[in-house]
C-alpha cells in the first residue's frame, strides 16, 4: 500500500517508532472507507496525520488540564476535511482527554483550539491567523506550499502518492509547545527563514 511507504528513514534507532507511526496512519486512513466513499484517500490521510501529530505534542498547560477537558481540533476553511477528521477522532482519546472537532470561520477563533488546520483556501489569511494567535499554544497545521517557512508549525507535503511533513522548530518553540524528538526525526526541519535544519 502506498500509504505505508509515505515515511522514509532507514535509521535503526527510530525504526520501531516509524513503524508504529506509519501503521497508525495506515489504519486511520483506511478506517471508515465503507462509510465515507465520497471522501478522497488524501483527505482521510490528512485527518489521520492530524490525530497522530497531536499524540506527540505537549502543551504547556497539559499537567493542569482536567481529564474532562477536550483536545479541540479546529478546521479553518477546509470543509472536505471536517467529516474525515470527525471520523478519525471518534471514540478516541489523547492521554485520557476526549477529542472534539470544530469548524471555525475567523482567524481569532483559533485561540480556542489545541490543533488548528488551516485550509488551502485560507492561505492568504495566514498572517492574520498568526497575528491572532500571538504565540498562544496552538498547534497549526496545513498542506499548502511554504506554510512552515512562513510561520506555520507543521506542513503536510504530498509528492505523488507519498506524504511527508516539515516542522518549523522556531514556530513550535515560540508558541511554547514541545514536539517529541521521535516525531522530529521523521520530519524535515525548517526555520522561519525557510532554511532547512538538521535532524535532532
Amino acid at each position: 500500500m502506498a500509504i505505508l511507504n509515505q515515511l522514509r528513514s532507514p535509521c535503526r534507532t527510530r525504526c520501531a517508532f516509524q513503524t508504529l507511526f506509519v501503521l497508525t496512519i495506515g489504519w486511520h486512513a483506511t478506517a471508515g472507507i465503507l462509510q465515507a466513499q465520497t471522501q478522497s484517500l488524501e483527505t482521510r490521510v490528512e485527518a489521520a496525520f492530524l490525530y497522530s501529530f497531536a499524540r506527540f505534542v505537549q502543551w504547556p498547560d497539559d499537567s493542569a488540564a482536567p481529564a474532562s477537558a477536550p483536545v479541540t481540533f479546529c478546521v479553518l476553511g477546509s470543509a472536505p476535511l471536517e467529516d474525515a477528521l470527525e471520523q478519525s477522532l471518534a471514540g478516541k482519546t489523547i492521554n485520557g482527554h476526549p477529542l472534539l472537532m470544530r469548524r471555525i470561520g475567523r482567524p481569532e477563533d483559533t485561540l480556542h483550539c489545541r490543533v488548528a488546520f488551516i485550509g488551502w483556501e485560507e492561505r492568504k489569511r495566514l498572517p492574520a491567523v498568526l497575528e491572532a494567535l500571538n504565540a498562544a499554544p496552538v498547534l497549526t497545521v496545513s498542506d499548502f506550499e511554504q506554510f512552515a517557512s512562513h510561520g506555520g508549525m507543521i506542513q503536510l507535503i504530498r509528492e505523488g502518492q507519498k506524504f511527508h511533513f516539515a516542522v518549523n522548530v522556531d514556530a513550535v518553540a515560540r508558541h511554547g509547545l514541545r514536539v517529541s524528538s521521535k516525531l522530529l526525526q521523521l520530519a524535515e526541519l525548517v526555520h522561519d527563514s525557510g532554511a532547512v535544519g538538521s535532524k535532532p
